[in-house]
């Protein structure tokens, strides 16, 4: 004896209930109020630092990408007499300084902060609340490559600005 299962349709509910996340309440002020509050306030020495590892990390990855790109040209160039190319630590350094000064630069004057900045909700500023110009962002991206531990002045300052920050005039603010 088989036992027959009627399949029954569920019955469509009233209109405007269909979905209850149409009719959900607007969220609070209160996120709102929060982000507001910590929007524009200089950030930290942790917080900079963690831009400044994805930073570093993301040079390294190009650094990475430009290494397979070179040993590939040069494989096509020459297979029967390929070798790997082993640069010495201290071009690569160099190249690698480079490549991190002009990536701060350009990111600094063009979006307003670096792919770490972005990630940690962080904006490089002027004394105006505009983005750096050009030649700030030199001038900071050099000065921030070749004088690392001016960072570490946020740690004694009252208004949470670097070495850098402070012979620039600017800001690494929350956004």
């Amino acid at each position: 004896m088989t036992r027959v299962t009627r399949v029954t349709r569920a019955t469509e509910p009233p209109a405007g209930t269909a979905y209850p996340w149409h009719d959900a309440p607007q969220p609070t002020i209160a996120m709102d109020t929060a982000r507001a509050a910590v929007r524009g306030r200089r950030a930290g020495v942790v917080t900079r630092c963690l831009a400044n590892v994805v930073d570093v990390a993301t040079v390294a990855l190009t650094l990475a990408g430009g290494y397979v790109v070179f040993a590939a040209t040069r494989f096509l160039l020459s297979p029967t007499r390929f070798r790997f190319p082993a640069p010495s630590l201290t071009p690569l350094i160099v190249a690698g300084l480079c490549v991190l000064t002009v990536y701060f630069a350009v990111t600094w004057s063009v979006v307003g902060g670096t792919y770490g900045d972005r990630m940690l909700g962080l904006r490089v500023i002027d004394d105006g609340c505009a983005r750096l110009g050009w030649g700030r962002a030199v001038v900071r991206a050099v000065l921030c490559t070749v004088f690392l531990p001016g960072v570490l002045w946020v740690l004694v300052s009252w208004e949470n600005r670097s070495v850098q920050d402070l012979l620039v005039r600017s800001s690494v603010v929350y956004d």
